[in-house]
């Protein structure tokens, strides 16, 4: 009966952590960058669209989330990286649809970010975990994408203006 408890006790506190883990990586913080207007967020009238994803970047290599936009939208975010034994040691940096590298953001756990697109295509966000030769790292993104576009609600992003 007590290794039955001790047991459920452990459960419970692990199933605790991964709420209060998930619920702090998949709620919004009003006024912060890349925060939705509807929830208290910077916006200036444009349609926004906004992304939470989780993904693991293996141990010796990379992962890339491709993001399609039009000339002049405007991607706010942050990402938080875990793992690695409290080392953190990501690169994470933002390629042009030609491949060229926009911005390099520091290695770091989180960091906040933001860039804008000066031509239509697909941008990369890539996440190298190439340093770390053993550990992969629990990656959180979250990134509002502001349509520079009109606010018809016909218009979608990547068609011309109505």
């Amino acid at each position: 009966m007590r290794t039955f408890l001790l047991g459920l006790f452990v459960f419970a506190l692990l199933t605790v952590g991964v709420v209060v883990g998930w619920a702090a990586m998949n709620t919004y913080h009003p006024g912060s960058v890349g925060t939705p207007a509807h929830a208290g967020g910077i916006s200036d009238g444009h349609p926004e669209l906004c992304t939470n994803v989780n993904f693991v970047a293996k141990a010796r290599g990379s992962t890339t989330r491709t993001i399609p936009l039009d000339v002049g939208d405007l991607v706010r975010g942050t990402y938080e990286a875990d793992g690695g034994f409290g080392r953190v040691d990501i690169l994470a940096r933002v390629l042009s649809p030609q491949g060229e590298e926009l911005a390099v953001f520091p290695r770091a756990s989180n960091y906040d970010f933001t860039f804008s697109a000066k031509e239509r295509g697909d941008y990369a966000i890539v996440f190298d975990n190439r340093y770390s030769m053993y550990t992969a790292k629990s990656i959180g993104l979250y990134y509002c994408i502001d349509h520079a576009g009109p606010t018809s609600p016909s218009w979608q992003p990547g068609m011309p203006p109505p």
